[in-house]
């Protein structure tokens, strides 16, 4: 990205952020403020509806502020992708793609809406016939030679049409075995139990008193003092859990894509995935059990092997 996007793109977050944060900081402060005994249950209720407000309204009126989208033409990908959607009872309503590669090579494709209203979004740096490094600069431009046209068609970035449809097929098994919902229980179970203990502690006067505040116990600090600090032995084994659970998603879900006959296309695209994500193939596998919330490449493809070569 230019230095110009850079900036205008930090001033934008910066301004959205702020307009989401303030709000909801201070009407979380005034709850716990004037919720009594039971404030913890009020406030885990707050953020509950905080947290399903943002997730519906992001797509449509957030993310549109900082990336295009377009849909998707009609033509064959479209057909397919549709008609993969329907084989698995996917109340798919729209597909867009999304203009990715002004900020990096990065690729990646998910799916958001609620109930009926299902959506799928494709990064355009997904797509070969999209990505913006694969278009050919007009003739003559910057003095090109045929030598380096020939450089830049072998090294395309993307997947192909079939390719696509495999990395979708992973993402709707994330859908069809209901690894959103069951995360989304998770966060919510976890964040009433955070403010269960906030509950408990926040009138611990000697836990204001370790940070220097001996008269006075403001709401804010406890908050601070709380969940950044007493929780932090809690947040990283919860943590740590959390990325056993996800990578143990990847692989159910890579294993969906391959009872759809996609085993072939997905152990392709997944090599192609992680070069223009400048992934490295080979890591530690006590690094990456600690930190990878993925399992790293050559797991999955070990997983994918049998079912390719079939």
């Amino acid at each position: 990205q230019t230095l110009g996007f850079f900036f205008k793109d930090a001033i934008k977050k910066f301004i959205v952020t702020q307009c989401i944060l303030l709000p909801v900081t201070s009407l979380l402060l005034y709850i716990i403020k004037i919720g009594g005994d039971y404030f913890f249950i009020y406030a885990w209720l707050f953020t509950l509806v905080v947290s399903l407000v943002l997730v519906t309204i992001y797509a449509d009126y957030i993310a549109p502020l900082f990336d295009k989208f377009i849909p998707l033409p009609e033509g064959e990908l479209k057909q397919q992708i549709e008609t993969m959607a329907k084989s698995i009872d996917f109340p798919l309503t729209k597909v867009y793609v999304v203009e990715g590669s002004k900020r990096s090579s990065h690729s990646n494709a998910y799916f958001y809406g609620f109930f009926k209203n299902k959506r799928i979004v494709l990064f355009d740096t997904l797509l070969e016939d999209y990505s913006a490094l694969n278009k050919e600069p007009a003739e003559g431009e910057d003095g090109e030679n045929e030598e380096t046209k020939s450089k830049t068609k072998s090294k395309k970035q993307g997947c192909k049409n079939e390719e696509v449809l495999a990395v979708l097929g992973h993402e709707l098994g994330h859908w069809k075995l209901g690894h959103t919902v069951k995360n989304i229980i998770i966060s919510q179970m976890n964040s009433f139990l955070c403010f269960f203990l906030f509950a408990v502690l926040i009138g611990r006067k000697e836990l204001f008193a370790a940070f220097g505040f001996y008269d006075t116990q403001p709401t804010l600090i406890g908050l601070m003092i709380i969940f950044q600090f007493i929780f932090s032995p809690y947040n990283e084994v919860l943590s740590f859990c959390l990325t056993v659970l996800s990578r143990r998603f990847e692989f159910q879900a890579d294993a969906f894509a391959k009872e759809l006959g996609k085993a072939k296309d997905l152990y392709s695209a997944l090599i192609k995935l992680n070069k223009d994500n400048l992934g490295f193939p080979v890591s530690d596998w006590i690094f990456s059990m600690w930190h990878y919330s993925h399992p790293p490449l050559l797991e999955r493809l070990q997983a994918l092997k049998d079912a390719k070569q079939e």
